[in-house]
């Protein structure tokens, strides 16, 4: 098949890499960091502790990988735009809401539902968008579309704590779902496609398409790859390698996010500092995940990622050693270079191994397991820290978790690789 474009003219791709940016940027409203940042004022308001707080989010995480099972399939079939723009309108609805609430059981009705949302439908399809629009230079497209949520993660956390600290959290919970109506909506309506063939386009706006190879450029102007379902990748080790890796990492790193904050605070470094730490992650985290994509292109997904998890396993070591406004600023950076990327390149991975056509679905079912680790990790680091009034432990072992995640993707042996060693695998 071969389709013809312009060699001059700007490939549409890029403007769907913009939109995914922006709603990165404010679907760090639900994001654990931000989170992190209500965690002190609402729990010290109403008197709960932050199991409790917690545990709204783990319910939400878990009913949201779940609800990717059915979502996934959709995506594939139909895109993601109407998806975003309903799951948008409803979050900013809800952050506004909870500037009201007044009892338990209002907050967790929206928080199971916002959580629901952002892991369900908004984290799943931002995740299977930018792998349809590329295949060679999918690694940058996704390190490009991730600056949105780094930018986010840099700027959200400090408006939100100032806004705090000049009035209340309720008025920063207001005003970031004003934020999410106004910067989100407008551009998924407009300018989001389901894939380049609707366009009449191809991958990378490449002019011709090879298919039956895996995670290859030939060429100039040309796209190899090819696209397995989701019954032939449970087959093969790979599938289960990368899911187990992925889950770990979601088990340990999302946990870091939420309890950053509260782990600065809780050794009498400032919140203003605190919240300034994740603002020098995000904005470090920027260039890591450049970093990153630039070496997924130049040394693979699998390398690239493997090494990648013993950094990060580095980073929570070097976190119990931090005792000091400037070594939490030290440490935020060097976490920011180190992790920037790896969460919203994890696409990458089942994309280069199986493909484009059915990524939704494979993902939606990845999603699942991914998420239970999501949930029941940050609420783990709670139990440590309401049982054993501190983080040290859990953070060591979220540290032999990330390092575990490492070698299950250097283990993960693409499926090209198990074809030409024996034919016979399908």
């Amino acid at each position: 098949m071969a389709l013809n474009q312009s060699p001059k003219r700007l490939y549409y791709g890029w403007v769907i890499v913009a939109v995914v940016a922006l709603a990165g940027f404010t679907q760090t409203a639900e994001s654990f960091p931000v989170l992190g940042v209500f965690l002190k004022p609402i729990t010290e308001e109403f008197g709960w502790s932050r199991s409790l707080y917690t545990g709204a989010m783990t319910i939400g995480t878990v009913l949201g990988g779940a609800l990717a099972l059915g979502i996934g399939p959709l995506l594939d079939r139909y895109g993601g735009r109407w998806a975003l723009v309903v799951a948008f309108t409803v979050l900013g609805a809800i952050w506004v809401l909870m500037a009201a609430i007044q009892t338990l059981w209002q907050f967790y009705v929206l928080q199971i539902l916002a959580r629901t949302i952002m892991i369900g439908v908004v984290g799943l399809g931002m995740g299977v968008i930018i792998p349809k629009w590329f295949v060679a230079k999918r690694g940058r497209a996704l390190a490009l579309s991730g600056m949105g949520a780094k930018l986010g993660n840099a700027i959200t956390p400090l408006y939100i704590q100032y806004l705090v600290a000049l009035n209340s959290w309720r008025l920063a919970a207001l005003i970031s779902g004003v934020v999410v109506w106004v910067v989100s909506l407008v551009p998924i309506v407009l300018f989001l496609r389901r894939n380049p063939e609707d366009m009449g386009l191809l991958p990378d706006g490449a002019s011709h398409y090879v298919s039956d190879a895996v995670n290859q450029e030939g060429e100039s102007g040309t796209v190899k790859e090819t696209s397995l379902s989701l019954r032939s990748v449970l087959h093969y080790p790979a599938f289960y390698l990368l899911t187990g890796s992925v889950a770990l990492t979601s088990f340990a790193q999302p946990s870091l996010n939420l309890h950053t904050i509260p782990f600065f605070t809780d050794k009498g470094i400032a919140p203003g500092i605190a919240a300034l730490v994740l603002t020098v992650w995000a904005v470090f985290g920027a260039v890591g995940t450049l970093v990153l994509g630039f070496c997924v292109e130049r040394y693979g997904i699998r390398l690239t990622m493997a090494l990648n998890s013993a950094l990060i396993a580095s980073g929570f070591i070097v976190l119990l050693l931090v005792e000091s406004a400037t070594g939490a600023l030290l440490w935020g950076a060097y976490m920011g270079l180190i992790q920037g990327g790896n969460f919203s390149l994890q696409p990458v991975l089942f994309a280069d191994y199986f493909g484009r056509e059915s990524l939704g679905s494979i993902r939606g079912v990845v999603w699942q397991v991914q998420m239970v680790a999501h949930a029941i990790g940050p609420l783990s680091a709670s139990f440590a820290y309401d049982w054993l009034g501190g983080y040290s432990m859990i953070m060591i072992v979220f540290g032999a978790i990330t390092l575990l995640s490492g070698l299950c993707v250097a283990l993960a042996r693409p499926p090209e690789l198990l074809k030409a060693q024996n034919p016979t695998v399908s």
